[in-house]
């Protein structure tokens, strides 16, 4: 019976071993990362080597916002996946940072330094205190001589300057040690707070019948990263091609440096679900392009993940463990160390980076970045260079002269659906000059895309009122108001122009009021806009002129302006 219980224990012990796991804990380096516009995949490569048995493999230096749904592990060897998960290590931060430790040591010497200093001060206080104790010389029967006296006094004077001295100097010295005390626990807090940001780690258990090495893939989706787009439009004349550089705006603030790393920036959505799309109705109606407000369409957009709350819990948990560790090992309370404590988290907990929605296509894009690419975890934005394009374009002008006496030169380009464009600011240069910001809009539905070049000196736009044609008369109860404006535009360019010239003429929304319209050089005016539009194509140094005019009707005793006014500051004296 004792045999087979020993037979058992042994067989149970062996198991027991065997299924012990081989713990290896590797350091693999950020190798490509696949950027979408709010989140990133993020991918390591490395080689590994494990044993005969279960291997547990810990890949520490792991975003804390590192998605556990997301994280995959593969490689080329002959093993069995287990598990995968992931695990916040709160002393990882001085395993990344060596100065962690060297700033540790020197908090720790000068402690030790400012406890002396109290001994030193404790000893020279109760030695002050034993000479004010004695200073009544001799008993009460007993008369001293001069000498006698004189040789106490200078003894109780010399020591006592002695003790003061050195106190005083003990206490300046105190001085600075509890100011470099107050700087190295910031320096630890910040230090810490900034590693702690990486301090999730990857375990990974593998069974393998054999030892074997192989190739390692970890990939994982992570939140506070992304990429912006942004545009440089240029041409050298309307004659010329335009020249349009895609560029990109990159950020990272997911606690890891991206260091010589392969990146492609992505249009795509990496939650999309799993499950099969499933059609619903399709209903056509006009497109009305107004619909789309410009507060709405640039209104911050916040981007949740449910994974977020437990990350930010385990980083206030790191966190509080740095600032119990080195801020509250303290002797005195400190209000300025209470508010460096609640500004280091707010700015390691935000990412300070404002979100904003745009409309995309449903089709994904990926642009693969040839140069290797660095970006630091400082949630700053990194310029990254897309591709640049010479694309063909036909250009015009338009004019609003009501509203700004200046034609503005539009470059229109066909088939702009085919350069996989997102919406974004577009820096716009022509002729060689800078002409200021515009806006790629890639919600036109229209196979034209019209951008703006800004304004052209060389075609010139006059709006003026023929004040000998325009009156204003009293018949009976009512009052006629009539307006006639010239608009003149010329062409002082080399080469032909086309323009469009838009103005209008009033609606009445009240019967008492009545319009007429007395002239419209050769167009008709919206009913429901009063919107007024003239096309033409200017030669080489030709003028054209057009003419509007109208006349407003309505009881004498109404107030009604005819002047559009519009808000400005100015000094008030």
């Amino acid at each position: 019976m004792r045999s087979t219980s020993f037979i058992l224990f042994f067989c149970v012990s062996l198991f027991t071993i065997a299924q012990k796991p081989q713990n290896q804990t590797i350091s693999s380096p950020i190798k490509r990362v696949k950027l979408f516009l709010t989140s990133g995949e993020i991918e390591h490569e490395q080689k590994v080597q494990i044993h005969k048995g279960r291997n547990k493999l810990i890949f520490p230096g792991i975003s804390a916002f590192a998605d556990p749904q997301s994280i995959q592990f593969k490689g080329d060897g002959n093993f069995r996946l287990v598990s995968v998960s992931t695990e916040m290590d709160f002393f990882a931060a001085e395993q990344f940072n060596p100065r962690i430790a060297i700033l540790k040591d020197s908090l720790e010497s000068l402690k030790d330094r400012n406890q002396s200093n109290n001994d030193q001060l404790s000893a020279y206080q109760t030695e002050l205190e034993l000479l004010n104790a004695n200073k009544k010389l001799g008993g009460q029967n007993q008369n001293l001589t001069v000498a006698q006296i004189k040789e106490a006094a200078d003894f109780y004077r010399t020591r006592t300057l002695e003790i003061n001295t050195k106190m005083s100097k003990i206490r300046k010295d105190q001085i600075r040690v509890n100011e470099l005390i107050e700087t190295t626990r910031y320096q630890l807090v910040e230090l810490n707070y900034n590693e702690n940001q990486r301090s999730n780690q990857v375990i990974v258990l593998l069974d393998a019948d054999e030892s074997v090495t192989f190739n390692s893939t970890l990939k994982y989706l992570v939140s506070d990263c992304g990429w912006a787009a942004l545009y440089d439009l240029s041409a050298k004349d309307i004659n010329s091609k335009v020249n349009l550089k895609y560029k990109a705006q990159v950020y990272n603030n997911t606690g890891n440096n991206w260091e010589n790393i392969d990146l492609t920036l992505s249009t795509g959505d990496p939650r999309l679900s799993a499950s099969h799309p499933v059609l619903s109705p399709w209903f056509l109606n006009y497109y009305n392009s107004k619909s789309y407000s410009k507060k709405a369409y640039y209104a911050p957009q916040v981007i949740q993940q449910d994974y977020r709350m437990e990350a930010e819990n385990n980083l206030s948990a790191a966190n509080q463990r740095v600032y119990d560790n080195y801020i509250l090992d303290k002797d005195k309370t400190s209000e300025k160390l209470e508010m460096f404590k609640n500004e280091i988290i707010s700015r390691q907990t935000a990412n300070g980076v404002a979100m904003r929605q745009i409309e995309i296509s449903e089709l994904t894009a990926e642009y693969q970045i040839k140069d290797k690419f660095n970006c630091p975890s400082d949630s700053k934005p990194y310029m990254v260079d897309v591709k640049e394009m010479d694309l063909e374009a036909s250009f015009s002008h338009i004019s609003v002269p009501k509203m700004d006496n200046a034609a503005f030169l539009l470059a229109h380009i066909v088939g702009w659906q085919e350069l996989e464009l997102i919406p974004g600011p577009t820096k716009v240069y022509f002729g060689g000059a800078y002409v200021g910001m515009s806006e790629i809009d890639t919600r036109n539905i229209s196979d034209t895309l019209s951008l703006s070049f800004g304004r052209d000196s060389k075609v010139t736009v006059m709006r003026k009122l023929k004040k000998e044609m325009s009156t204003k008369k009293v018949i009976g109860g009512s009052k006629k108001d009539s307006y006639l404006y010239e608009i003149a535009i010329r062409n002082n360019r080399e080469v032909p122009v086309t323009i469009d010239i838009f103005d209008q003429v009033p609606i009445s929304k009240n019967s008492e009021i009545t319009v007429t319209i007395d002239e419209l050089s050769g167009v008709t005016s919206d009913p429901e806009t009063g919107e007024v539009n003239w096309k033409y194509t200017l030669q080489p140094g030709e003028t054209k002129s057009y003419m509007i005019g109208y006349t407003v009707k309505y009881p004498k005793e109404a107030n009604i302006s005819m002047v559009s006014f519009r808000t400005v500051s100015c000094p008030s004296f």
